[in-house]
C-alpha cells in the first residue's frame, strides 16, 4: 500500500470532531468580543448624551446672550440689570406687554426674556411652559451672569453621571460647565 494512501487513512480517522478545548476557546472569543463591543456601545451612548448636554447649554448660553444684545442700550445703562443666578432666583412676575417693537418697555423685555429663560431650568410657572410636565433641558443645571460694564458672562452648569471612574465606585455624579464671555455694545 502506497505511504499517501495509509496517511490519508489514519488522518481521516483520527480526526472524528471538534474537541471540547477548541469549544470552550471558541467561546472565550465570542464572549470577549462580544463584551468588548457592549463596552464600546456603553461608552458611545455616554459620550452622546455628554454632547447633547453640552449643545443645549451653548444654546440657553447664546439665546441669553441674544436677548442681552437685542436690549442692548438698556443693558449698557445699567450692567446689572442682566445680572441672574438661578441657584436663588428673583423671577420677574409675567407681563401682559406684547413684545413688539413699541408694545414693551426695556424693562418688561427684560422681564420677558428672564421669565423664558428660567423656564429652561425650573418651572416658573409651577405646570411647565406649555402646561405639560416639566423637565429641566439639563440635569440640576444652573446659570449664572454676570457683568463688569459691557463684559458679560454666562456660566451654565449641569450634573452628569460618570461611568469612568475609578477607587471604590464605578458610578459617580460629575459637574461639567459651558462658559460664554462676550462684549454687549449699542
Amino acid at each position: 500500500m502506497p505511504l499517501i494512501a495509509c496517511y490519508s487513512r489514519l488522518s481521516r480517522s483520527s480526526q472524528r470532531g471538534v474537541s471540547m478545548m477548541e469549544v470552550l476557546i471558541a467561546l472565550v472569543l465570542l464572549t470577549t468580543a462580544l463584551l468588548g463591543a457592549t463596552a464600546l456601545q456603553l461608552t458611545g451612548l455616554q459620550n452622546n448624551r455628554s454632547a447633547y448636554y453640552r449643545s443645549q447649554a451653548s444654546l440657553l448660553a447664546y439665546d441669553f446672550a441674544d436677548r442681552i444684545r437685542v436690549n442692548a442700550g438698556y443693558a449698557l445703562a445699567d450692567s446689572t440689570r442682566y445680572e441672574v443666578d438661578t441657584a436663588s432666583p428673583a423671577v420677574p412676575s409675567a407681563t401682559s406687554c406684547a413684545p413688539t417693537l413699541n408694545g414693551c418697555s426695556d424693562s418688561q423685555i427684560r422681564d420677558i426674556d428672564l421669565r423664558e429663560w428660567y423656564e429652561n431650568f425650573f418651572d416658573v410657572t409651577g405646570v411647565g411652559h406649555d402646561g405639560s410636565d416639566y423637565r429641566p433641558l439639563l440635569p440640576s443645571g444652573t446659570a449664572e451672569v454676570t457683568a463688569t460694564g459691557p463684559d458679560y458672562t454666562i456660566t451654565i452648569s449641569w450634573q452628569e453621571v460618570d461611568w469612568n471612574v475609578g477607587a471604590n465606585s464605578n458610578r459617580s455624579d460629575t459637574t461639567k460647565q459651558f462658559i460664554l464671555d462676550f462684549n454687549v455694545t449699542d
